[in-house]
């Protein structure tokens, strides 16, 4: 494989191996030598040294792996940088109340608080799906642009990288409870808190099996409620594949785009001002994608392609001042042959 790596990489063969397996045995040495880490790690390296075409997913799968390290890193981060008192825990909810409060018989609730009124097993399994199999339909639609529409894959993971890095940002700088903790274990914060699927554990119940409490139990923050990000997930594709979709898949990611945040209210994990700055930071870095690509488009037109003096003409584009500093070198030349 070394021989394979220098042939793609050349002398810098081993660069690709050396983020992943440098975090697995920082993880190694700080906690302990875990297997998803490892794994994530070995497939990395592997599809970076096994021919060119698995190369080039690797290149494209930099902004997802770079991804998984950072969300898992932030349970090594949060106990260092996170204390109870920066933790807004009722605070939030007064905020949601003056903005989006609800009036029940006299009284000012939030809208999690006006939704869990209206529980219903049909809404409990309706919003289970889009919570439940988020991580399997990005993976999916991620795999299938890869394939098909390699331009939308890369818009994809730069989204959601993107978009990932403000919220992360945003859980260490501004950590907050979510709703259901607030119900449950109402204004003192517990860092030392475990994480629940809140209403989801009715789906639980009637599933008699707990797969929202195993994947929602154990997440990497709990108070890290604003934002949501997972009403970010459905635009990933949604963006990148609005203009080449098919009608029935572009009106599919729509009702999943419309789902999410309201499965995130009505479970009790977001307020509606997590719903509000999590889609607030996919609009600013996917106008921050598009001001740089039209920078660069821009560049680009000031490209053009420039006549030799021999009478050949270059077949690849020079940047104007370039051109024009190489025909005064040439002019100064041929001045000092005359």
């Amino acid at each position: 494989m070394t021989a394979r790596a220098r042939a793609l990489w050349r002398r810098w063969f081993f660069l690709p191996a050396l983020p992943w397996l440098g975090y697995a045995a920082l993880v190694a040495a700080v906690d302990r030598l875990r297997w998803d880490i490892l794994l994530a790690a070995v497939l990395a390296t592997t599809a970076a040294c096994c021919g060119e075409r698995a190369r080039r997913f690797y290149v494209g799968a930099i902004p997802a792996l770079t991804l998984f390290v950072l969300y898992d890193a932030l349970r090594y981060l949060w106990p260092v940088s996170v204390s109870a008192s920066r933790v807004l825990g009722c605070e939030l909810r007064d905020v949601e109340l003056a903005f989006f409060g609800v009036s029940v018989h006299g009284a000012i609730v939030t809208p999690n608080e006006w939704l869990a009124g209206l529980a219903h097993p049909a809404l409990d399994l309706l919003c289970a799906v889009p919570y439940g199999s988020y991580l399997g339909i990005m993976a999916a639609q991620y795999t299938y642009l890869c394939v098909k529409k390699p331009e939308a894959a890369r818009i994809f993971t730069r989204l959601a990288l993107g978009t990932h890095v403000l919220g992360f940002a945003t859980y260490l700088l501004l950590p907050a409870a979510p709703p259901w903790y607030v119900a449950t274990h109402g204004c003192a914060v517990d860092l030392a808190a475990q994480g629940s699927p809140a209403a989801l554990t009715r789906v639980d119940a009637w599933l008699g099996y707990g797969y929202f409490a195993s994947l929602y139990g154990h997440g990497a923050v709990v108070f890290g409620a604003l934002p949501s990000l997972h009403v970010t997930y459905p635009l990933y594709g949604l963006i990148a594949t609005f203009r080449t979709a098919s009608a029935p898949s572009r009106a599919l990611q729509i009702a999943y785009a419309l789902m999410m945040p309201f499965a995130a209210v009505y479970l009790g994990h977001h307020y509606v001002l997590d719903v509000v700055l999590g889609l607030a930071y996919v609009a600013i870095v996917y106008g921050l994608f598009l001001a740089v690509g039209e920078a660069s488009a821009r560049q680009r037109a000031f490209d053009w392609p420039v006549a030799d003096l021999s009478g050949s003409q270059s077949t690849s584009p020079v940047p104007r001042w370039s051109a024009t500093k190489r025909l005064h070198t040439k002019s100064a030349s041929l001045r000092r042959f005359r």
